[in-house]
């Protein structure tokens, strides 16, 4: 008799746990939207300021495996992010990022950099389907990162004019969809066509 007590209670254990841990999940998941949805709330338009310094190279991949530079965009205005899936103020800002894309998105002298790092593509390609998002994503390695571009904080955003220079640097979740960045990136291209 004691034997049949035993697989009855593991299952029953089992069960409870496995509800608890479903639960669990729930609760964390709930937590995690409500803090993202916080930190989109609280976002301001990023103070853009510039300050001209040389870009560095920055090498990064596509999802699918291909490699890219960034120094292949000279000629361009670059709005370069710096993020990651598991970075809550980065996945906070997105529908911003996402807006500020979708603003410039058929114009061929502003060019979108999302480069997730510590993440693989299937990661990437898995959160922008989730979260209705077609911006160009790419990934690219810490150890791949200029020491100028280690902010320490993420999502560290960046921006460089057509000569390739960097312009802004910006770390934190911001509003990029701002009235104030489309002027900003405007008129990077703007001064670009007046030299």
């Amino acid at each position: 008799m004691f034997c049949m007590v035993i697989p009855w209670t593991v299952k029953r254990v089992s069960f409870v746990l496995a509800a608890f841990l479903v639960f669990s999940g729930g609760i964390a998941l709930l937590g995690w939207k409500l803090i993202q949805h916080r930190i989109a709330l609280n976002a301001h338009a990023p103070h853009l300021v510039s300050v001209p310094e040389p870009g560095v190279d920055l090498p990064f991949r596509t999802l699918v495996g291909e490699p890219m530079h960034l120094s292949e965009l000279k000629g361009k205005v670059v709005f370069l992010d710096l993020w990651g899936t598991w970075c809550i103020q980065c996945v906070a800002e997105m529908p911003s990022v996402q807006a500020l894309y979708n603003h410039y998105r058929n114009d061929p002298n502003v060019v979108f950099l999302i480069v997730s790092r510590l993440d693989s593509p299937a990661t990437v390609r898995r959160y922008a389907r989730r979260n209705h998002l077609d911006m160009p994503f790419y990934t690219t390695e810490d150890a791949d990162i200029p020491a100028s571009m280690q902010l320490n904080q993420f999502p560290a955003t960046f921006l460089y004019a057509p000569d390739g220079n960097l312009m802004v640097k910006h770390t934190g979740a911001a509003d990029w969809s701002s009235p104030s960045v489309i002027s900003f990136i405007d008129g990077l291209k703007n001064s670009h066509r007046a030299l």
